[in-house]
């Protein structure tokens, strides 16, 4: 096929029911990449020679070296579908379709880069490895097609391999296909299902609620019952045309109509239709009269038992023997005579240098090519099961547009409610007099080298040639030459072309007369006149390079996205939204920005072709956006009325850190710029700054860290830099085990030294005497003796205040809860704030409207309106993203369900009876932490709970109204964020108009520093005490809450002081004091850190089953599961390794096993290490064993030093005083 020229694929943009968005999507290695090869080999782009060797969209060299893709990248294809005439008497009807095509990476680092193909997109391409199964990314990017509603089509890869490497028979080829398309429809059903569970779950709480509203109680729901759907659709299905079968590297595909079309007039059936819902499953043509076609109830009458077991089905006959018999014709025997035979009866043309060939691959790929093209079958499959921009808006945005989880379980058009969404939904690109209003989303940011864009390169320039007409390229060597002339008059004359108007180019030109320029040549006063829409061109030209705010930069931010409604122009204003904009709430107004579009592309792989409109319905890419969309966002026409669609939701999370430094200090504004670059055009990326001017990038896994670095240091920040040895996150926890705690400092040896600094550390004391610390620690437990393992009383520094706390261990089944759920509790937790303040604002109105400071009610109204649009409109986009469970899909219905889980997860558990449960989960539960969501849990006693403001009841009821009212409004919520504390704080002051005078009035009490005691319990499990890491799995009562009357003890009631006493300086004293008696209460305990953990997936041969679990062993891994795939040589374990341990553990047994087996690492979570840090031997089989100094690894206080030793902190170590010594010489 000819090359394709860019006005050509321009032209078709406009066409919106005949462009396919497609994205291509797979395991790693699964051959998406030569696959597009293939596709791109039909617009005359690459050879069909090199299809699957040059891998034109792994633009990066990393990326040939590699062998994987580590980028998504697109490009625009053009295609002819001629369709066979419905009558002899008519001409074939020919269609032309454009199809933009996203090749996305497969390896589990660069998730982030599928989930941003996928919101592109409109249908996926899905390939198996038909050897290596369904794998774990496998699912991963079925289920994040399944998310984004992307309709998939399946592709069977390299059956190859079972002609050739394991030589399968067509009837077992055939069994093993079978099983595989079940295990994809069994994950396919397996989303349906949670969606139809959430669904059914959601319809329950809103039949509930309508009772509620009506009759005022719980609604009885004995007769309900799950609604039965059907789910046909959404299962691939050879006979529905949507699975291909074929061999990428061998450039063969087809689809069983291809077949169909063929033997349907040798069977005498009317029309291929009629043969196509035969070709797969248990069918067989009648042996006799090879005119029928029978089941194999029919076969087995009439044949009988045994004939039935050995009869091909219609597909192996049919469809799988051919196959097998050119294979072993070409490559198995190579025999010429069959060959040839093979050759003339395929009807192939192949020339005469092919047959003579000694390479029997390239033989067999130019037959297959001839006989099953892939590129063609691939593209009609495209083109007839994959749905337009028109066709798939509708099912696809209103999750996008309302913030609201779709269910596809439920998967029907919705009917917009306003211009805006029939424009969105009907994919309307509007006109020149009658515009649609423009809404695009932005996926992704690309870095672009400043000399590949076609406006700043003449090497572009040339390279651009190659894919244009002669006409073309003529035209435009006039147009240059003529602009070239007409700015060099210009330098001459000394009168800039700019300056016949500098508001509008074109109005120099506005009345179609030429503009005369001198010709400096000569002194005559003869002028020459240039055509206007050179001067125009050159003139904005002009202007755009000097208004470019990235002119100098090596590097060009580009927007990768799609267009949902209207059409964008260069030159264009328009309006950047980013993700957490509301327009709707004042207060996220930064989050908007008004852009110019400076340039617009069509994106061809490594090639931009400049477009002067790009209109509804297709992809394209965006200069002018950076700085206003940081990694995605929405693009509009009105910030007001326009939809802010969803954010993407990725499965994969950073994870690994690394600090950075420039080698060379001078360097240090280099690579902060380089990491706003990186941070822009990676999607998955995070830069942190800290507090002490460290620089931390944080990636997905070990090769995404690699890709950033050679961003990095070849091509944003392009200096030396430094980077630390990888960041781990840890946990820290406790258990009830017997063991080394600060009670038993006496007895712990070395570890008791290291054990007093810490305990040091966590009571605020820089006292650095080891031996008085000690002393001190020794002497502050012998005084507390008569408290239980994990209680702590302490008083403030001015010995007002007493506080006592109990620390100890959740269950593990609740941390294990606590963890997996903490964006639920977040958004309960965002729900419950949300409700507290509005009903604090509402006191404060009063307030001042009684004192007569406050005459408009309107500025309040307002405000409380914003808080509550604002947090429904962000848990709307929360829940359209969620992963789909069978618990409520509202955040108001996710407090009670949370407070049944919760509670099951303390059924035996010791130390928790169950009235002391039935207490928390009631209304002694205050927090969770840290950060308001973590894994940690504090507690009020009983006694406690009555002293306090309220009874906490709100927490897992925040939507009830009522009991949010009943809540006193001007106590500050112990649920609200630190960024809402500074509005409440201003509410309060207003209330109290002279609160320092009355000081010494004020009658205190536990409610009046509630916040303290959570700032201080945030702030003690953000920071644990042997690595200064978060906590885990603590719970932590407050028992007793004492006034001290100057220094003595006095009764539990509130007390007048005798003095004044400043109400700031005792709250922050009891933050401190709350924050160091969890300390050390955590410290009774026996310690335990929690490792942040990979699961491994590996599918290996028997051959190197030993080496593969000697790596991991030797990585402290442990296995999961091994099990064998039926009908293959292959195992897949699945196992679990530290993170801490994992670097380098690819390449390990990739050296280990000759490359035979390939691990996946996703991360998994955090787990214990049952190993006490402080452990050291003290029965005598210990001592008998180990010996005093205890010489085995302990591998717990190994990690606990390495992060004390990053941060700065004290470590126990031996240091060699005098290294003359003959003692030491020895050693």
């Amino acid at each position: 096929m000819p090359i394709v020229p860019p006005s050509k694929l321009a032209e078709l943009q406009t066409n919106v029911r005949n462009i396919r968005n497609v994205c291509v999507l797979a395991h790693v290695d699964h051959g998406k990449t030569t696959l597009s090869d293939a596709l791109l080999a039909t617009n005359g782009i690459i050879s069909n020679k090199l299809a699957g060797k040059v891998r034109y969209l792994d633009s990066r060299e990393d990326e040939q070296e590699r062998g994987i893709t580590m980028e998504s990248s697109g490009i625009s294809l053009y295609y002819k579908l001629a369709r066979e005439p419905a009558d002899s008497d008519s001409d074939a009807e020919s269609t032309e379709y454009l199809v933009n095509l996203i090749d996305s990476p497969g390896h589990v680092d660069f998730a982030s880069e599928v989930a941003s193909a996928a919101r592109l997109s409109d249908g996926a391409l899905v390939l198996v490895d038909v050897v290596e199964g369904v794998c774990t990314q496998t699912v991963s990017v079925l289920r994040q097609a399944w998310v984004e509603n992307v309709h998939p089509v399946l592709f069977l890869n390299k059956i190859d391999r079972l002609i050739v490497e394991w030589q399968m028979t067509p009837n077992e080829a055939y069994v093993h296909m079978q099983q595989l398309i079940e295990q994809v429809n069994a994950v396919l059903a397996g989303f349906w299902e949670g969606d139809r569970l959430a669904e059914d779950s959601r319809k329950l709480e809103e039949a509930k609620e309508r009772w509620r509203e009506t009759h005022g109680d719980d609604a009885p729901m004995t007769e309900w019952y799950l609604e039965e759907k059907d789910d046909s659709q959404i299962y691939f299905s050879p006979e529905q045309g949507n699975v291909l079968f074929g061999s990428a590297i061998d450039g063969w595909a087809f689809r069983v109509n291809h077949f169909a079309a063929i033997f349907s007039e040798k069977l005498g059936l009317p029309s291929p239709a009629k043969l196509q819902p035969l070709m797969w499953g248990e069918y067989f043509i009648d042996p006799k009269t090879k005119r029928r076609v029978l089941t194999r109830k029919q076969y087995t009458k009439l044949y009988g038992t045994g004939k039935a077991a050995a009869a091909m089905p219609l597909f192996v006959q049919l469809c799988l023997v051919p196959l097998w018999q050119v294979y072993e014709s070409i490559v198995v025997e190579y025999d010429q005579e069959k060959i040839d035979k093979v050759i003339s009866t395929l009807g192939v043309k192949v020339l005469p240098r092919d047959r003579k060939t000694k390479d029997h691959r390239a033989l067999l790929t130019v037959v297959m090519q001839g006989w099953l093209p892939l590129a063609q079958t691939c593209m009609v499959a495209i083109i007839e099961q994959l749905p337009s921009p028109v066709a798939a808006q509708p099912l696809r945005l209103p999750p996008l547009v309302h913030g609201e989880a779709k269910s596809q379980a439920d998967k029907k058009a919705v009917e917009p409610t306003n211009d805006i969404e029939r424009a969105l939904f009907a994919c309307t690109a509007g006109t020149a007099t009658d515009p649609a209003p423009l809404v695009a989303y932005i996926g992704k940011i690309v870095s672009i080298p400043r000399e590949s864009l076609p406006e700043f390169s003449s090497g572009a320039n040339k390279s651009n040639r190659l894919t244009m007409t002669a006409d073309e390229m003529r035209a435009r060597g006039r147009d240059a030459v003529r602009r070239e002339l007409a700015l060099s008059r210009e330098s001459a004359s000394g009168t800039p072309l700019s300056l016949l108007s500098p508001q509008d180019p074109a109005s120099a030109v506005a009345s179609g007369v030429a503009t005369p320029i001198q010709n400096a040549s000569t002194s005559s006063a003869s002028s020459q006149y240039a055509s206007p829409d050179v001067l125009v061109d050159a003139m904005r030209e002009k202007l755009e390079l000097e208004a470019d705010p990235e002119a100098g930069e090596d590097e060009t931010l580009v927007g990768f996205g799609r267009i949902y409604s209207g059409t964008v122009r260069v030159g264009d204003k328009i309006w950047a939204m980013q993700p957490k904009y509301n327009a709707k709430n004042k207060s996220t107004q930064s989050y908007l920005k008004q852009v110019t579009v400076r340039a617009l592309y069509m994106m061809m792989g490594r090639e931009f072709v400049r477009l002067k409109e790009v209109p509804a319905g297709n992809v394209f890419g965006i200069r002018g956006v950076a700085g206003a969309i940081l990694k995605s966002g929405t693009l509009a026409s009105d910030p007001l009325k326009c939809p802010n669609l969803a954010a993407i939701h990725s499965e994969t999370y950073p994870i690994v850190r690394v600090a950075l430094e420039p080698v060379n200090p001078q360097d240090i504004s280099k690579l902060v710029r380089g990491l706003e670059l990186l941070n822009q055009a990676d999607p998955c990326v995070q830069i942190i700054s800290q507090s002490t001017g460290e620089r931390v990038l944080v990636t997905a896994g070990e090769l995404h860290l690699e890709r950033c670095m050679k961003d990095l240091r070849e091509r944003f920040a392009k200096c030396e830099i430094h980077v630390s040895e990888p960041i781990v996150p840890y946990r820290e926890g406790i258990v009830r085990q017997s063991g080394q705690s600060g009670v038993l400092l006496g007895e712990m040896g070395s570890s008791g030294q290291l054990l007093a600094i810490i305990s040091k550390t966590s009571h605020g004391k820089n006292t650095e005497d080891p031996n008085e610390q000690a002393e001190d620690h020794i002497r502050t437990k012998s005084a507390e003796n008569q408290l239980s393992r994990g209680e702590v009383s302490m008083t403030t520094a001015n010995g007002m205040v007493t506080i006592t706390v109990q620390v100890e261990p959740l269950p593990e089944k609740t941390t294990r809860f606590l963890l997996r759920h903490e964006d639920d509790i977040g958004r309960v937790v965002k729900l419950a704030s949300a409700s507290q303040r509005r009903n604090r604002l509402y006191a404060a109105s009063e307030a001042l409207e009684e004192s007569g400071s406050i005459g408009d009610e309107d500025e309040l109204d307002t405000m409380v309106a914003a808080i509550n649009v604002d947090s429904d409109e962000d848990e709307g986009n929360d829940e359209s993203m969620q992963t789909k469970t069978a618990k409520p899909s509202k955040s108001s219905e996710l407090g009670p369900w949370l407070q049944s889980r919760l509670r099951t997860t303390f059924r035996r558990a010791k130390g928790w009876e169950p009235q002391r449960v039935d207490h928390a989960m009631a209304s002694g539960l205050w927090a969770f932490g840290p950060r308001r969501v973590g894994p940690n849990m504090l507690l009020y006693s009983e006694s406690m709970t009555a002293q306090s403001s309220k009874a906490h009841t709100s927490w897992f009821n925040a939507r009830n109204p009522s009991a949010a009212e009943s809540s006193s409004a001007a106590t500050p919520s112990i649920l609200s964020s630190p960024d809402e504390s500074d509005s409440d704080e201003h509410f309060e002051a207003a209330t109290t108009p002279d609160s320092a005078s009355q000081s010494k009035n004020t009658q205190y009490s536990i409610r009046d520093f509630e916040e303290s005691i959570n700032t201080g319990f945030q702030l003690a499990t953000q920071s644990g005490p042997l690595c200064f890491e978060p906590l885990a799995g603590v719970a932590v009562t407050v028992k007793n809450f004492v006034y001290n009357n100057g220094g003595a003890v006095g009764t539990n009631s509130p007390i007048q002081s005798a003095e004044a006493v400043n109400s700031s300086v005792l709250s922050g004293q009891i933050i401190t004091t709350v924050r160091d008696a969890i300390k050390a209460g955590y410290l009774q305990w026996s310690p335990r850190l929690y490792l942040a953990m990979y699961t491994c997936d590996i599918q290996a041969t028997s051959e190197v089953l030993g080496k593969v679990y000697a790596v991991i062993n030797r990585r402290r891994g442990r296995i999961l599961s091994e099990e064998m795939r039926e009908g293959t040589p292959y195992f897949t374990i699945k196992a679990a390794i530290p993170i801490v341990e994992s670097f380098g553990f690819a390449d390990d047994i990739r050296k280990r096993t000759s490359g035979a087996a390939i691990p996946l690492l996703l991360f998994r979570g955090y787990e214990p290490l049952d190993t006490d840090p402080f452990w050291v031997p003290t029965t005598e089989e210990e001592l008998e064993d180990l010996g005093e100094k205890a010489d085995r690894e302990n591998v717990a206080k190994k990690y606990m030093d390495k992060v004390r030793k990053r941060k700065g902190l004290f470590v126990e170590r031996k240091i060699v005083e005098h290294a003359e010594k003959q003692r030491t010489l020895k050693k």
